[in-house]
């Protein structure tokens, strides 16, 4: 575990179920890291089917999960059912950025993630 007071970001890639060797996947990695987890979840048709089964995933080997972060254009519905059915909350909703400059990253990240850190 993370000692309290620090932070640690430790992104993954593609999915819970990506492999990363010939017998391990993220989820086997996330389960050794002890490490909350925030699932980036597309706002895009078949989001909330995608995100509750990752969810499922991961709260079959008791993976604390912080919260998820919708990514694209907002969609209410998507993120009520989401929330409802998959009991963690929605901590952020990114539209799809043109501008990737420093500034404009740091604007999101104070925006959506301010009041975590």
């Amino acid at each position: 575990p993370v000692p309290y007071g620090k932070h640690l970001i430790v992104e993954g890639a593609g999915g819970v179920l990506v492999p990363l060797n010939g017998r391990h996947t993220m989820l086997d990695l996330m389960q050794h890291l002890q490490v909350p987890v925030v699932v980036v979840a597309r706002t895009q048709l078949g989001t909330i089917n995608h995100t509750l089964l990752t969810l499922e995933a991961l709260n079959a080997r008791n993976i604390k999960i912080f919260g998820i972060v919708l990514n694209g254009e907002p969609n209410e519905d998507n993120r009520r059912s989401i929330e409802h059915f998959g009991g963690v909350p929605v901590i952020a909703q990114i539209e799809r950025l043109h501008d990737l400059s420093r500034a404009s990253l740091a604007a999101v990240f104070e925006r959506e993630f301010g009041n975590f850190v």
